[in-house]
């Protein structure tokens, strides 16, 4: 894996549904690189690709392009995708809501490998939507307002 050390990488992608895939290959693609189990990666992948599709689809009107931060150590793995468009989405609070179910989705993947996710406004007036997965044998989660405090970028 990364043997005590961070690594991030940072990339940008156009917001339209065709640069959904080239998101998930290049998240894919450094995830592997840095070792990470194939279980959290392929989850990864999954809430990447939602993420991202989810830009394309509702924001890039005000939003033409979204950045994909990863990073990484030895216990954890944090995603997060950001926009500029100013409205923050909400999550369907029913399977029978209008909208919303993609956020709902990279919910219930954040919450069945053990991980949390936020979503903040920035102070340019977009946001970004943060998950943190447990990567094997790491420490427990920490506290709640400590992953607050925790951005791999700000915007």
């Amino acid at each position: 894996m990364l043997s005590g050390k961070r690594a991030h990488h940072v990339f940008v992608v156009l917001s339209t549904i065709e640069q959904v895939p080239v998101a998930r290959r290049e998240t894919a693609k450094t995830l592997a690189l840095w070792g990470v189990d194939p279980e959290t990666a392929f989850t990864a992948g999954l809430i990447v690709t939602e993420l991202v599709a989810n830009v394309a689809e509702h924001a890039s009107a005000e939003s033409p392009t979204a950045t994909v931060a990863l990073a990484a150590d030895v216990s954890w793995l944090t995603l997060a995708v950001h926009d500029s468009h100013p409205r923050l989405p909400r999550a369907l609070a029913t399977p029978y809501d209008d909208g919303g179910r993609g956020l709902r989705m990279v919910m219930l993947l954040t919450e069945e490998a053990g991980g949390r996710h936020t979503v903040e406004p920035t102070a340019g007036g977009g946001k970004h939507i943060v998950v943190h997965l447990p990567l094997p044998f790491g420490p427990p989660l920490p506290d709640f307002q400590e992953i607050a405090r925790q951005r791999p970028f700000t915007g």
